[in-house]
């Protein structure tokens, strides 16, 4: 299987490694994401050649300079599914101006509208009955940089940082 990539905000929290680690989401979901591989995805890419893959790191590099650093409020819960048993559980951020004008930057022309989060946890077991307690989030997440990364299924981390690029630096 080729390599694929997707192109996200790192976000590293600890109010949010507080916020999810008591929910125990590990009881509802098959998948659970570790705090080193939380991010918020601007764009998907899928698998790329050598050629796109250098394409997209020449255009992230030109795009950060111009994008000073963010402040995401993470303030709600985001899930996707069936209420009942929600294939995604995720935190999402208050919307901002700074935030969708950077994914209209790398994704002019979206497939699917543009809709912010970071995954905590997904594929619902199918055995659970019982909803993941509830909570609101409550975090501020500064955030200098937009990471390249590469997906490895079966390594740990799953998502691997191929480029970084700091925000107003080239």
């Amino acid at each position: 299987m080729d390599a694929h990539y997707f192109i996200a905000l790192p976000i590293v929290d600890e109010q949010l490694i507080q916020f999810a680690t008591p929910l125990r989401l590990e009881q509802y979901y098959k998948t659970v994401y570790e705090p080193d591989e939380y991010h918020l995805t601007l764009r998907f890419l899928g698998a790329l050649t050598e050629t796109e893959l250098a394409d997209w790191r020449t255009r992230l590099s030109d795009l950060v300079e111009t994008v000073p650093g963010l402040t995401l409020h993470l303030d709600h819960l985001e899930r996707f599914g069936v209420a009942e048993r929600p294939r995604v559980f995720a935190v999402g951020p208050a919307l901002n101006d700074q935030l969708l004008q950077l994914a209209q930057k790398i994704d002019p022309t979206p497939s699917r509208p543009f809709l912010p989060h970071v995954t905590l946890a997904k594929k619902w077991r199918q055995e659970v009955t019982l909803l993941p307690p509830e909570g609101i989030p409550a975090s501020c997440v500064d955030v200098n940089e937009i990471i390249l990364y590469k997906i490895c299924p079966t390594s740990r981390p799953r998502y691997q940082a191929d480029t970084r690029f700091q925000f107003g630096k080239k």
